[in-house]
C-alpha cells in the first residue's frame, strides 16, 4: 500500500477522521480543526461508502482548505479497519484520530502536543500516547457530564504497563501518538475489537507510556448513530450486568483475543489480572470518597 506523507516542517501532524453518513454533525467538526490555535496539521478522511451527502461536504471543505485531504483508500471497512489503514497508510511525525460526530476544544491540538513535547524530552525514544479527558454531551451540544472519565467510571491512568491492560480504555478521538507509538502498531490484523484499543495495547506491548492531560477537550456527543457510546457507570448495577450479560462476556472475549495474538498468556492469567484490575480500582473509588 503506497504510503501518502506530509511534511514535517509544515505539516507534522496528521488527523485521520473515518466517515460514513455524518452528514448531520460532520460540519461542526470540521469547524471546530480549523478553529484549533495550533497550525501544522493536516486533516485526511477517508469515507467507508456513505449514502448522504457527507462525501460531497468533505469534498467541498478539501477545496476550500489545502490542508483537508480526501483519501481513496476503500470502503466498508468499519471503522476499526478504516481508521488502522489511514494510520498504516499517512506518513508523518505525530498523528490523532478524529469522530466525525464530535466537537474539539480550540486548545485541544497545542495542549496535547505540549504534553508530548514535555514526555519525549523526558523519555526519549519512548512510544508515546497522550489522552485526554471529554465532556459527554447529547445531539444538540447539551452538557450530559463534564467528565467522560468520571462518567464512564474508566481508569485510563492504570494503563501502564501491557501485562496489566485488560481493559485498554483509551478514547481514540483523544489520542495524540508519536511516530514510535504509530510505528509499534501490529497492521494487518484481524482482531482488534476498536482501533482505540488495539493500538493502546501495542504502544504498551512496545514498552511505550500513555499520559492523560486532565482536562475535558472532546465534546463527545451522544446519539442514536455512535459506534460506541459513553455509558453511564451510576447504571451499571447487577441487573444490567445480567441483562446484557452475553454481550459483556463477547466484549471480553474480544479484549482477551487482542492480548492473546499480542502474547499475553492464558485466560488462567487473564481473569487474574481482571481481579487485580478490580480491586485497584476499588482502591481509587475508596481514596475518592474520602
Amino acid at each position: 500500500m503506497e504510503k501518502i506523507a506530509t511534511s514535517e516542517t509544515t505539516s507534522p501532524i496528521a488527523i485521520l477522521m473515518a466517515t460514513y453518513n455524518g452528514m448531520p454533525y460532520i460540519r461542526q467538526q470540521l469547524d471546530s480543526l480549523l478553529s484549533q490555535t495550533t497550525t501544522g496539521w493536516t486533516l485526511y478522511i477517508n469515507d467507508d461508502g456513505s449514502s448522504d451527502s457527507t462525501t460531497d461536504i468533505i469534498k467541498r471543505y478539501a477545496e476550500l482548505h489545502d490542508n483537508i485531504q480526501v483519501l481513496n483508500l476503500g470502503k466498508g471497512l468499519g471503522a476499526c479497519e478504516n481508521f488502522l489503514r489511514m494510520l498504516h497508510t499517512v506518513d508523518a511525525k505525530y498523528y490523532m484520530f478524529c469522530d466525525q460526530d464530535d466537537h474539539w476544544s480550540p486548545v485541544k491540538i497545542r495542549k496535547e502536543m505540549d504534553a508530548m513535547t514535555k514526555i519525549e524530552k523526558s523519555h526519549p525514544g519512548k512510544p508515546i500516547i497522550v489522552h485526554c479527558d471529554l465532556k459527554v454531551v447529547d445531539q444538540e451540544m447539551h452538557l450530559i457530564h463534564p467528565s467522560f472519565i468520571q462518567y464512564a467510571g474508566v481508569y485510563p491512568t492504570l494503563l501502564n504497563q501491557f501485562e496489566h491492560s485488560v481493559e485498554p480504555y483509551i478514547t481514540g478521538c483523544t489520542m495524540l501518538l508519536n511516530r514510535l507509538a504509530r510505528d509499534s502498531v501490529v497492521y494487518p490484523t484481524t482482531v482488534a475489537a476498536m482501533h482505540d484499543a488495539w493500538v493502546t495495547l501495542c504502544v504498551l506491548r512496545a514498552g511505550g507510556i500513555s499520559t492523560l492531560v486532565d482536562e475535558s477537550l472532546v465534546d463527545y456527543r451522544q446519539h442514536g448513530s455512535n459506534t460506541l457510546g459513553a455509558r453511564d457507570i451510576s447504571e451499571v448495577n447487577l441487573s444490567y450486568r445480567l441483562r446484557l450479560l452475553r454481550s459483556i462476556l463477547q466484549e471480553r472475549r474480544r479484549h482477551y483475543l487482542m492480548l492473546r495474538t499480542l502474547g499475553f498468556g492464558t485466560p488462567i492469567k487473564y481473569v487474574f489480572e481482571k481481579i487485580r484490575f478490580k480491586c485497584a480500582v476499588n482502591k481509587i473509588r475508596k481514596t475518592q470518597s474520602l
